[in-house]
């Protein structure tokens, strides 16, 4: 027994001994990682101070260190967009883990771009990042929104105001005249998505957002990436094994329409127009003691006395009535949103799962957003293989104001501008009256009998996988679809107004119309880095293949039931005799592209990078000879402050110069999939079914391409408390897709075509410092500002092409000019107006061919934001201003309430119109009303605006004692959307995507107050 004992003893010694000794001689990993998103940083410099050695982390942010026999080691840490630090190991307590933190105001450290991700002092593209908390705590409907004013050169215009529509994004300006053809292509965890998918997505569940502007960036998606790419990351979980964390978030808040700029007539002004006007047919005048005459049976003759009284009578009950139709058909909706996520993992997979509910009403009656999203990612490594999984699911249920931008009395935007203050809705028994000419009774009975309702179900699933093959060389795949499935009805009523109206026997409509839209996405490649003393090379080599597919069916029926109104179930079937033939429409297509990338990369140091990439795309939309196209990229970028000639200059923290050029494109010119063909429909001929002509077809049709040239500088000033950076472009997009004009004989009007070229060019700055920054108080101010030219270089072979909409596309113009009569006053002496010809003389006559060049365009020249950050211990407050400068949009709604001619004097006017010309001598901008009105630059306004957009105020609370354990923090917060709006502008909103104002859905201030809690 003895022996046993002294025997284990021993062995239990010498295996104690060879277990220090190996442990003596052995590396230990240690990996460096961003302190808020734990991802790993590759590249950053470790600095051995103990024996004075020098390296750099790995591709997947390790670097090994020698145990020796140290009793403690010190180690400088540094990292662009980082703080430097400094670490005591003693020995044998080697950390597994070294988290930087990122320092607030530098350029961001790490970017994603889709194909690839790395720090940013190897990009050398112009690349912007959206940090998270920019977005999480955005109440917004559509993802879109919450991009506003945060980015240089990104530009989001929000054209409704009706919840969940999306904006029109572009950046750097518009590069087509087609305007589908200007969105960025979106990419959510290296999938492909629509905009539609983009716009449904929940901001709080996502890490970044990062927006690639030039061909070093975009060139890497080839024909997609022509108008700029936006890349989505989802949050991940932690891997620091500390347990599932818990967040729950909600918001509670209001909407409502944003205007100042209110000056419609009430009651009594009214009357005073009216009997200004003279005009029998309005009250104002009929029964005014000044009118002496009636008519009766269409004959004038004098008033009696009694009709005198009658009239008195008349228009006191008249001016009991005064109806101020903006609070009778707008509200004030309520808005909510709950997110519960749960998020943990280790060192060898992390999760995440958000479900998040939303739900807004919209400030018009009959519209609201109802949205439920649920997000979830796994990321795991076993061993050689890495494989992350992602799922996106939305279901929303909306309902849509009608005729939104419309001039019609079913658009309850134009019928408060349109209603007058004395028109009564309801009669003696409370129910509404609608009928001709009462636009504020039709659009209250719009509101109950007229229903426009669609249902969306989304998902997005994206798998990426790679296998080691060694430590330099992966394989890499990414599979995905994007899921989009919509579902439309339209109810009319029947025995209603607007159901009588219908023209299919006049008693109401079902409408339903389903369409689905199925993206899917597979790659496959190789990753090739490899790292020599200060060298490192990447390349990337793939093969992708994107398809779409797209499928649509509907129908209409007509002579609905009462009580079954809601149901197809209630449509009359059809007969000659009873006029109810219902309508039956669908339609479908696809569409293939197949592309091979290569992109490579060389960096020495952190002091000069090169890279380039190649992409050949071939897509199915483009006839076979020109079927297949090349788009490149070439850029470097160089760090100027690693050299020695920058260590002497203290003022300059940072200094990173970057260029780069490159060839995208663009292969979605043709309304179909297959517009190149010529393509027939069904039709009638000679009383019986047939094939008919509908497109000519063009097989010479080509791609649009984009030509972009970049420089770029980034900076930081005195220890990186200021930093920037400034870019110059110049983007010259050739062969546009234009309507050319054919000849009469061929039976067509025109036919699709490749001609002319559009250049933008432009300087976009971003600044942002901290002002103060002492203990545990910080202020930073920050600014991005853009100035792009738009200007048209060619058109084929024409000079100019009039548009149906008062402007002009006409060489060495921007796009979209405004082109009209210019209005040249009111004669004093006369009250007519007055108009100038095309020798600028002043007629009393209007003419469109007078038309010339105006003003300018609908594409602001200069656009921009600036932040405000406070920050006090436990308390921030931090504000978003966005602007734009140059901008000019045609205002109907001004034409419509200045016009007092015998059309549209039946409109409720402006006040302004209280001074309109009556007499000679009389001086007024308002032409008499007895001559007819028509539409100049008169009501060309501009729509430069300056806007609070975001507004929050957050206080922490970390302490909870004894119950620190369940709650780790508490948010209070609250926060206002689109708060307060600088304009000259007279309308709802000078917001717009459009050159129009036709009454759209107000753009709402939205304010909620939160709660976050971390458990």
């Amino acid at each position: 027994m003895h022996i046993t004992k002294r025997s284990l003893l021993s062995l239990a010694f010498l295996m104690a001994v060879t277990a220090s000794s190996y442990a003596q001689q052995k590396k230990a990993p240690i990996v460096v990682r961003d302190a808020e998103t734990l991802l790993p940083l590759p590249g950053v410099t470790i600095e051995n101070i103990t024996k004075d050695e020098v390296g750099i982390t790995q591709d997947d942010g390790h670097f090994e260190l020698d145990n020796g026999d140290l009793k403690e080691i010190k180690l400088r840490l540094s990292y662009i967009g980082y703080f430097d630090k400094e670490i005591t190991i003693k020995g044998g307590d080697y950390p597994s883990f070294i988290d930087l933190d990122v320092e607030d105001n530098l350029l961001e450290g790490i970017v994603v771009t889709g194909y690839t991700k790395q720090s940013r002092s190897k990009t050398t593209g112009a690349v912007s990042k959206i940090e998270a908390q920019s977005l999480n705590k955005s109440q917004v409907s559509s993802m879109d929104q919450a991009l506003q004013g945060q980015v240089p050169g990104l530009y989001v215009a929000s054209p409704s105001g009706q919840p969940g529509t999306p904006g029109r994004v572009t950046i750097r300006g518009i590069g087509s005249l087609q305007d589908e053809n200007t969105n960025p292509l979106y990419v959510l965890n290296g999938i492909p998505i629509s905009p539609a998918t983009f716009s449904a997505l929940n901001p709080e569940d996502f890490e970044d957002i990062t927006v690639l502007k030039d061909a070093a960036a975009t060139a890497q998606y080839g024909s997609r990436g022509a108008n700029g790419v936006i890349v989505i990351t989802s949050k991940k979980g932690p891997s620091d094994s500390n347990g599932m964390r818990v967040t729950y978030q909600t918001q509670y808040g209001y909407s409502e329409a944003n205007n100042s700029k209110w000056d419609m007539m009430n009651t009594n002004q009214r009357l005073q127009f009216e009997e200004m006007l003279q005009d029998q047919d309005l009250p104002g005048w009929a029964y005014s003691r000044n009118n002496p005459y009636k008519i009766v049976n269409g004959v004038q003759v004098a008033k009696s006395d009694v009709d005198y009284i009658e009239g008195d009578r008349r228009l006191a009950e008249i001016r009991n009535t005064n109806i101020d139709w903006k609070k009778k058909l707008l509200r004030r909706g309520i808005n909510q949103s709950h997110n519960l996520s749960f998020q943990g993992g280790n060192s060898e997979t992390q999760h995440y799962t958000s479900v998040n509910y939303f739900k807004q009403d919209g400030v018009l009656y009959n519209s609201g957003i109802e949205k439920f999203n649920v997000n979830s990612n796994i990321h795991h490594k076993s061993g050689r293989l890495s494989s992350n999984f992602f799922i996106n699911l939305a279901n929303i249920n909306s309902q849509s104001s009608e005729s939104d931008f419309d001039v019609s009395e079913t658009n309850p935007v134009a019928s408060m501008y349109f209603a007058l203050p004395y028109e009564n809705p309801y009669d003696e028994n409370g129910r509404l009256t609608p009928g001709p000419n009462r636009f504020g009774t039709n659009a209250l009975s719009m509101y109950n009998d007229v229903s426009r309702r669609e249902k969306q179900q989304k998902g997005v699933l994206a798998g990426n996988f790679s296998f080691d093959i060694t430590d330099d060389l992966k394989l890499t795949s990414t599979l995905g679809v994007d899921y989009t499935k919509i579902g439309n009805t339209h109810i009319i009523k029947p025995d209603t107004y607007f159901g009588e109206l219908v023209e299919e026997g006049g008693k109401g409509m079902f409408s339903q119309g389903d369409q689905t839209n199925i993206g899917l996405m597979a790659n496959f490649g190789a990753n090739y880095k490899y790292r020599w003393d200060a060298h490192e090379i990447e390349a990337i080599a793939l093969m992708e293949m994107n398809r779409q597919k797209y499928n649509y069916h509907g129908f209409t029926g007509y002579g609905l039931i009462d009580g079954l109104d809601h149901t197809a179930g209630g449509i009359t079937p059809g007969t000659p005799e009873n006029d109810f033939i219902p309508k039956v429409e669908g339609r479908e297509s696809e569409n293939l592209l197949v592309s091979q990338v290569a992109l490579l990369r060389y960096s020495y140091e952190n002091r000069f990078t090169l890279s380039t990439s190649f992409r050949r795309d071939g897509s199915s939309r483009v006839p076979s000879n020109n079927r297949y196209k090349h788009f490149y990229a070439v850029g470097g970028s160089w760090n100027m402050k690693s050299e020695d000639f920058m260590q002497d200059i203290d003022v300059v923290s940072m200094a990173r110069l970057r260029a780069s050029y490159g060839l995208t494109g663009n292969a979605n010119g043709f309304a179909s999939d297959f517009g190149y063909r010529r393509l027939y429909g069904p039709g009638q001929y000679n009383g019986g079914t047939a094939l008919n002509p509908i497109s000519p077809g063009n097989s010479n049709y080509n791609w649009e391409m984009n030509r972009i040239l970049d420089l770029g500088l980034e900076f930081g000033l005195f220890g990186n408390r200021l930093v920037g950076e400034v870019d110059f472009y110049n983007r010259i997009t050739s062969d546009l897709f234009l309507d050319r004009s054919l000849s009469s004989t061929s039976g067509f009007e025109s036919v699709a075509d490749n001609m002319g070229k559009i250049r933008n060019r432009g300087i976009e700055l971003k600044l942002s410092g901290d002002v103060i920054r002492s203990g545990d108080f910080t202020f930073n101010l920050g600014v991005n500002f853009a100035y792009n030219k738009n200007k048209i270089l060619s058109l084929g072979d024409e000079d100019e092409i009039i548009t149906e909409d008062y402007s002009i596309h006409q060489v060495g113009k921007q796009i979209g000019h405004f082109y009209m009569v210019k209005w040249a006053g009111v004669d004093q002496q006369t009250g007519a107006p007055l108009y100038y010809d095309k020798e600028g003389n002043i007629t009393t006559t209007y003419d469109p061919d007078n038309a010339v060049l105006v003003k300018g365009g609908f594409d602001p020249a200069i656009k921009g934001g600036f932040t405000t950050n406070f920050k006090y211990k436990n308390l921030e407050v931090s504000a978003l201003f966005s602007f734009i400068k140059g901008m000019y949009r045609l205002n109907t709604g001004e034409f419509y309430r200045t016009s007092a001619d015998q059309t549209y004097r039946i409109y409720n006017q402006s006040t302004s119109m209280l001074d309109m010309w009556q007499n000679p001598g009389d001086v007024s901008d308002n032409p008499s009303a007895k001559y007819a009105r028509y539409m100049t630059d008169r009501e060309l306004q501009k729509a430069d605006y300056l806007k609070l957009r975001n507004l929050s105020v957050n206080y922490k609370f970390k302490d909870f004692g004894k119950w620190n354990k369940v709650v780790k923090e508490v948010n209070v917060f609250a926060q206002g959307q689109n708060l307060l709006t600088w304009t000259n502008w007279k309308g709802q909103d000078p917001e717009d995507d459009n050159n129009w104002y036709q009454y759209e859905y107000p753009l709402p201030r939205t304010i909620t107050a939160g709660l976050r809690v971390i458990f």
